[in-house]
């Protein structure tokens, strides 16, 4: 799987850097995460988003960006105080979202597209140490984004992205019965980054 992101990366990169007007930066921001079918609620998962990313005008209004991001994302449950129990669940992911923008004022741009990304750690943990023995976490995971982006200067952006799993990031543990709606634990992530554009 990574083998495939890097050749999907290398070729995308070619593609770009062969257009008359591509643009090249870097974005970087902060995540909150959580995983739905967990059995617990709230984006209280905080994690890091770094990478870069070229851009490709397609007219006026359109453009296209491909990016390549290292990102943290999973699910928290916080520390009981009560009983010093807690849950955590971390997943880190190397991911290639391709974005079309549309820029729909001069300081307001919105963005939606799909990303592929390949799990490169994963642990789970709580008031007892590490968890073994849970259902293992896919390598791969395919999701769907959009967001939006306010241009802050020639060179200066932040993004507001909301990006959500459309494949299972693991199964359910037992004999649990699915729907086609629900085949496993799903991550759901906020994104709020800068971008600086060369």
């Amino acid at each position: 799987m990574k083998k495939n992101i890097l050749l999907l990366s290398l070729v995308c990169i070619g593609i770009f850097s062969h257009a008359q007007s591509f643009k090249a930066g870097l974005r970087a921001g902060i995540t909150a995460t959580q995983v739905n079918g967990d059995r617990l609620t709230g984006f209280n998962k905080a994690g890091i988003l770094a990478g870069g990313f070229v851009k490709q005008d397609l007219g006026e209004k359109f453009s296209l960006r491909f990016e390549i991001l290292f990102i943290q994302k999973g699910s928290r449950k916080p520390v009981n105080t009560d009983d010093n129990t807690y849950y955590r669940m971390r997943l880190h992911y190397a991911e290639v979202p391709i974005l079309l923008m549309y820029k729909a004022t001069r300081k307001i741009t919105l963005e939606a597209g799909p990303s592929i990304g390949s799990l490169v750690f994963s642990q789970e943990d709580n008031e007892l140490g590490e968890i073994l023995g849970a259902p293992a976490f896919k390598k791969m995971e395919l999701s769907a984004n959009a967001g939006i982006l306010f241009n802050l200067s020639d060179h200066w952006m932040a993004d507001f992205r909301y990006e959500w799993s459309l494949t299972t990031v693991r199964p359910y543990q037992g004999n649990y019965n699915y729907n086609f709606f629900d085949q496993g634990q799903y991550n759901s992530v906020l994104q709020a980054a800068f971008l600086y554009q060369f």
